[in-house]
């Protein structure tokens, strides 16, 4: 490939993504700028954002396919062998552990916020793997057109990170970080290995990873919101959430009117998360269980360990309530109402 197909290649992604192609929030954008969707459009919104990762994807492939197939590389180059496959995919799962461990300290109040916590969880499935098979070969491709023009391959991961974070630039800087972290890795993986087995591995694990935990936050805060009555943290009203004004995870509180949410995400929670990812895996090896079976059976063991421990935990923790991130302390509305409450009596 040429050095200006290499370049092209190069910021196609960055460019792709950030495409406003949801005719849905174009239009909206257009007419009433940055006020906030009602509930009905927002879900058409989100639907509509599903569709176009799905298109984005698939144009991502297209276009990857059809340059490699012009260019001389074969492709055992970009990595499409299964030569080495169990080690490949081996050292993928060791090091999704690093990106799955910085995962267990996200907050729930922002997973409950992702995209991935809404829509229908076969179209999730479908995204993660499309999208990580699509994103890695772009990334495999870049990589080797880099050094094919005399750079060396320290530099070719640089570059190609440095690419994949700008991707993210639209959102925040923390995840514009966290992609170039994560592209970095991929990239050493890629080249070290000479297999896309690696890179795919780990991509798949780290995302399965934050679509379960995206899945299971919300899901589990919605169906909580029809258990038992709760106590409010800034009043001490007991009532049941169901019964009261509220939205999908959130509800208000009837005495005081502050915002509560059920809290989530505890101390025993990454606990239990880290010594399912971590300390299945070693069981499973002590246990005799070598090449590719102790990758499956690590999966499976992890899952299971995780689900059965927080299912068992749920039998003896009674939901709590807490203030919503953002409504805190006291608000101009609510003030009177809570100095009636703590006024004491004439008599």
């Amino acid at each position: 490939m040429s050095a200006l197909s290499t370049v092209s290649l190069l910021v196609f992604y960055p460019l792709l993504v950030n495409l406003p192609l949801n005719l849905v929030r174009f239009q909206w954008g257009s007419k009433h700028g940055l006020a906030p969707m009602p509930p009905e459009m927002q879900k058409e919104a989100e639907a509509a954002d599903r569709i176009v990762l799905y298109v984005s994807y698939f144009i991502l492939l297209a276009v990857v396919v059809t340059l490699l197939d012009r260019s001389q590389f074969s492709v055992y180059a970009v990595g499409l062998t299964i030569g080495n496959w169990k080690s490949a995919m081996a050292l993928g799962a060791l090091s999704s552990s690093l990106f799955v461990s910085l995962e267990s300290i996200i907050p729930a109040e922002k997973l409950r916020e992702e995209a991935e916590s809404q829509g229908s969880l076969a179209s999730w499935y479908g995204l993660t793997v499309l999208g990580s098979l699509s994103v890695e070969l772009w990334r495999a491709l870049c990589i080797v057109s880099l050094i094919r023009l005399d750079l060396s391959s320290w530099v070719a991961v640089l570059v190609v990170a440095i690419a994949y974070g700008a991707s993210q630039l639209s959102r925040t800087i923390a995840t514009a970080a966290g992609a170039f972290a994560v592209a970095a890795a991929a990239g050493f993986l890629f080249v070290k290995t000479g297999s896309l087995l690696a890179p795919l591995t780990m991509s798949l694990i780290a995302t399965g990873v934050h679509l379960y935990r995206a899945r299971h936050i919300s899901s589990r805060v919605t169906s909580r919101l029809a258990s038992r009555n709760v106590t409010c943290p800034i009043c001490s009203a007991t009532f049941h959430p169901g019964k009261v004004k509220r939205k999908m995870t959130t509800f208000t509180c009837p005495e005081c009117g502050e915002q509560l949410t059920y809290e989530v995400g505890t101390t025993f929670d990454y606990l239990w998360f880290a010594l399912s990812i971590f300390g299945v895996p070693i069981l499973v090896y002590f246990l005799g269980f070598r090449d590719s079976t102790l990758i499956f059976a690590s999966i499976g063991g992890a899952i299971w360990c995780y689900v059965v421990g927080m299912s068992v935990r749920s039998l003896f923790n009674p939901p709590q309530a807490t203030q919503l991130e953002g409504y805190g302390g006291l608000r101009l509305t609510e003030k009177s109402k809570r100095l009636e409450r703590g006024r004491p009596n004439d008599d």
